[in-house]
């Protein structure tokens, strides 16, 4: 059986190919490698890879520009070097973050379904004031000031989480720092070796065991979560327990949500980390074992399907013109029954 990578490249490819959000021109790549992928548009046409009304002025170009976001763009893509804006790549999964929150940021009750499935006790989504901007969604957010590692830039060589929301609940604002995933799929690589690997044990091991800390460090060493997906969750978890001690935003309570598809077994089912598949012989997923990290899992950390927040904003949405015209679009380009 093809991989849901496969699978899910050969949807977008099917989306290129039929959907009248696409031109003739965006779906006619004249490079080989386009021609060769069929989840890649032409160059010159990468807006099209975005939701139709987050594209031209005032769209999503201007939204991560305004920030001073950085798009995800790859030379394995064929991304032209040196531009800024969207990847070509259709199954890019910061594409697949912004088209999902970034047009429902601004229909009424739709953020609040979406983190209304994540928790039960969601009363409403606040406004996140941040450099003399106002949104109810940010991206590639790396906190008030800097990054855990002291750098400014969003999207680029940071621990930076794909969306930030912030939710009101009676025990006060909460954060949610949600990391979108499509085709991600990890080997075992253990990024605790060598030089590179000493750093990463100097710059983040202080932060892992503070008080402040959402792991339990003292059953848990720092070291057997440096294999990838683990060392980008851990590293999102330190953000969001840095972002409570610090109150930024008036936070008293953070959670990390991966938002990743039930078909991506090759992500949710991979324990890529030995000394974490040997301390924890039961647990047969990423989020499972990432829990048993946890102090208090069920307040820190979750894992989500795309699917059940689409369902959440058609339960409360479905009515809406606009919620409407998403809801086709995230059905018949991610989430409907093809795959």
């Amino acid at each position: 059986m093809p991989s849901f990578g496969k699978i899910a490249r050969k949807r977008q490819a099917d989306f290129r190919a039929s959907s009248l959000s696409i031109s003739e021109q965006g779906r006619s790549p004249a490079d080989d490698k386009g021609r060769r992928h069929g989840h890649l548009l032409a160059t010159g046409y990468e807006d099209e890879n975005l939701f139709p009304s987050l594209r031209g002025e005032a769209g999503a170009r201007q939204f991560f520009a305004d920030r001073r976001i950085k798009w995800h763009r790859t030379s394995w893509s064929g991304d032209v070097p040196g531009e800024e804006g969207p990847t070509r790549n259709m199954a890019s999964s910061q594409v697949a973050c912004v088209n999902f929150l970034l047009p429902i940021a601004g229909i009424g009750g739709a953020l609040e379904a979406v983190i209304g499935a994540i928790d039960d006790d969601v009363e409403g989504i606040s406004e996140i004031f941040h450099e003399g901007r106002t949104s109810r969604v940010e991206f590639e957010w790396i906190g008030m000031q800097c990054s855990l590692e002291g750098g400014t830039s969003r999207g680029a060589n940071n621990t930076s989480v794909d969306a930030f929301v912030i939710a009101e609940t009676q025990a006060g604002p909460r954060a949610y720092l949600m990391e979108w995933k499509y085709v991600e799929e990890y080997r075992s690589s253990d990024k605790g070796e060598g030089s590179q690997g000493d750093t990463r044990r100097r710059r983040y091991s202080k932060l892992y065991s503070a008080d402040t800390s959402a792991f339990n460090s003292g059953e848990t060493p720092m070291g057997e979560l440096l294999y990838e997906p683990f060392y980008q969750l851990m590293r999102l978890r330190l953000l969001a327990d840095r972002m409570v001690a610090k109150r930024e935003l008036d936070v008293v309570s953070a959670k990390v949500v991966v938002v990743v598809p039930s078909e991506n077994s090759d992500y949710r089912e991979r324990i890529t980390s030995p000394p974490l598949a040997k301390r924890f012989p039961h647990h047969r997923t990423v989020s499972d074992v990432m829990r048993a990290t946890l102090e208090d899992p069920d307040s820190t950390f979750a894992s989500v399907c795309p699917s059940v927040l689409v369902d959440a904003v058609e339960r409360e949405c479905g009515s809406d013109s606009e919620a409407q015209e998403w809801l086709a679009y995230q059905r018949g380009r991610y989430v409907g029954a093809s795959i």
